[in-house]
């Protein structure tokens, strides 16, 4: 069997229930912003002089569907919302996230002038606190939203475990206890969807829905 043949994607189902989970918690706007600048200080390691690359960003938030000047969809809000415009952000990623934009609850990722980008050891806690107000993500349900265009190369059907490990490797929690602060790592039950499915002529893997082509 080739690599083509043992590719999955995520279901629609999988990705829409997810989506329903973020929105119904308290996340705030720029989680996805202090993921990626973790992600940077991983990599690099080093938490200070982060240099964002917020087009990475941008390619996980955008959604097809969405107003034509508004291509970003973000299921965190910390606000109630009762509009689903509101979940809709523009082009402007970098201005989003730009410093003058982290104030109060996002300003620890900061250097002390407020001018560059740079994480305290314990940022950890500090997005525990300041981004979720203490309460744990669902792990699956941000990572569904986050992979939902990803491809996926395993045996067998795929499931919870395979979807998880993706997002540890993506996001650079494989070591420490980073992700046990930010996340709550179990299955939910039940589970009625299928977690995958097999990547072919009529799935679109780029927008995770089905197409007639």
């Amino acid at each position: 069997m080739t690599e083509e043949q043992n590719l999955h994607v995520l279901t629609v189902g999988t990705v829409k229930a997810g989506i329903s989970v973020l929105k119904a918690q308290f996340i705030h706007e720029h989680f996805p912003a202090y993921l990626h600048l973790r992600k940077l200080a991983v990599a690099s390691g080093s938490t200070t002089n982060l240099n964002p690359n917020w087009k990475d960003v941008s390619d996980l938030l955008k959604m097809p569907g969405g107003p034509p000047t508004k291509p970003h969809y973000r299921p965190f809000s910390s606000v109630k919302r009762k509009d689903e415009s509101g979940y809709w952000y523009n082009k402007n990623l970098a201005g989003s996230y730009a410093p003058k934009s982290m104030r109060t609850n996002s300003a620890f990722m900061l250097d002390t002038n407020g001018e560059k980008y740079k994480l305290p050891p314990d940022h950890t806690q500090e997005a525990y606190t300041r981004l979720l107000r203490r309460e744990k993500v669902p792990a699956w349900a941000v990572a569904s939203f986050f992979l939902r265009n990803y491809g996926f190369i395993f045996e067998g059907e795929g499931g919870y475990n395979e979807l998880i490990s993706a997002f540890k490797m993506e996001f650079g929690f494989e070591q420490g206890n980073d992700f046990d602060i930010l996340f709550e790592d179990r299955e939910p039950e039940p589970f009625s969807d299928s977690w995958f499915e097999p990547f072919g002529p009529s799935t679109n893997i780029s927008t995770g829905v089905e197409t007639d082509g």
